[in-house]
């Protein structure tokens, strides 16, 4: 039978063996966590949304910053061959950024960029939000297509006074030489998104070949529409409605016709009526029309 000094000994030994062991574990543990795997995300070169940084560094940032953020913002060059493909090349390179502090929602502040490129054929529109006491935060960005020509963009109170929607307008949604599309577009920041609530087509045109054999003339319809603002009535949902009057021109006959563009606070979305104005007549001819007392037009929507 061993001594009692020689089982103390062995297990003290033991215990002394056990917490070397245990704290070798830790120190593998502890190195593991800490090393930088080739699949770990690196630090950005851009940490800050804040909108005057944001437009900073799109106009002279280097083009390592300038590409990690686009990726970071979601600023993404279409893909050519194909419209319906999901992007994930970032836009690097801008023509023209401008930074427009506006209130898009009732008791915030706003900031939206407006960054044009030629490269990208894209108007990328970039929505920051700041609510009291918090920092910005980078909403949403909206990309416009800018093949032809760069959208028109304004800020107009439809709804609320003092809160602002953003209406585009000639925004290309078909380019295809014998057809081509432009819409009438209103965005508006509802919660924590940008969503389109009024998408409508504000000039088509199409051409077709005229297959008659005594007629040269290709076949060509038009469609042109015009937008105006109506004051609401008292204790209406939105301060003003959107008149459209569009004319259709085809085959030698003219079709004019209104809608009444309303807010419906349920769907968060504006909805059209066939509004009194509209009418069918041909196209004019040569005999001047009687004269008749002009009406004054209710307010164009502005799209400068």
């Amino acid at each position: 039978m061993p001594a009692p000094s020689v089982v103390l000994f062995s297990w003290v030994h033991t215990v002394e063996m056990q917490l070397a062991c245990t704290s070798i574990l830790l120190l593998a543990l502890c190195s593991i966590a800490l090393a930088d795997f080739p699949f770990k995300k690196k630090p950005q070169e851009f940490f800050t949304h804040k909108p005057e940084d944001v437009a900073k560094t799109l106009r002279n940032g280097t083009p390592v910053q300038v590409n990690d953020l686009a990726t970071e913002l979601g600023i993404f060059a279409p893909v050519p061959a194909s419209s319906a493909a999901k992007p994930n090349s970032p836009c690097v390179n801008f023509t023209h950024v401008e930074e427009k502090p506006v209130v898009l929602r009732a008791g915030a502040e706003n900031v939206v960029l407006l960054a044009d490129s030629s490269e990208c054929d894209s108007t990328y529109i970039l929505v920051f939000d700041k609510a009291p006491k918090s920092e910005w935060r980078h909403v949403q960005t909206v990309r416009l297509s800018a093949h032809r020509q760069p959208p028109e963009i304004s800020f107009v109170e439809l709804i609320e006074p003092g809160v602002f929607e953003i209406a585009v307008h000639h925004e290309i949604t078909l380019d295809s030489g014998s057809a081509q599309q432009e819409n009438f577009v209103l965005l508006k920041l509802l919660g924590d998104k940008v969503e389109v609530v009024l998408d409508t087509t504000e000039h088509s045109q199409i051409t077709l070949a005229n297959r008659v054999p005594d007629e040269s003339d290709d076949l060509q319809q038009t469609q042109m529409s015009t937008f105006s603002l109506l004051k609401s009535p008292p204790k209406s949902a939105a301060v003003y409605r959107i008149v459209e009057k569009e004319v259709i021109t085809g085959n030698k006959i003219t079709i004019t016709r209104s809608r009444l563009w309303s807010w419906n606070p349920e769907l968060q979305r504006f909805r059209s009526v066939p509004f009194d104005s509209g009418d069918v007549r041909p196209a004019p001819s040569k005999k001047p029309a009687p004269k008749t007392k002009p009406v004054e037009p209710p307010p164009k929507l502005d799209s400068k």
